[in-house]
């Protein structure tokens, strides 16, 4: 069981990294400098972001009524609100892109 656990963890981690690079690829590219392009980002910023305070929230409701966490749990729990947060904001951009272009 402790291998199956690290195997999702090493694809979840690839994942992040895969979208950290389309989403910063798509920033820098010559279609983020028009205008449907700083449309697309900050459509999906605004999808995205709002995740990292919802996310907290539930975090501190967990915490507080729930189970406690420990220091560790803690920092796992924040480790994927952020990382979750990036994850949503590179699939919401593909989409995004994806749709204004008329591919699907």
């Amino acid at each position: 069981m402790g291998s199956m656990i690290k195997i999702a963890i090493f694809g979840y981690i690839l994942l992040f990294f895969i979208n950290v690079i389309y989403s910063l690829k798509f920033q820098f590219s010559r279609e983020n400098h028009n205008e449907q392009g700083e449309k697309i980002l900050n459509i999906s910023y605004r999808i995205a972001f709002p995740l990292v305070l919802l996310g907290w929230f539930v975090i501190d409701l967990i915490d507080s009524y729930i189970l406690p966490f420990s220091l560790e749990s803690y920092k796992t729990a924040i480790w994927l609100l952020v990382t979750g947060t990036f994850v949503v904001h590179a699939v919401s951009l593909f989409i995004l892109k994806n749709i204004n272009t008329g591919k699907r």
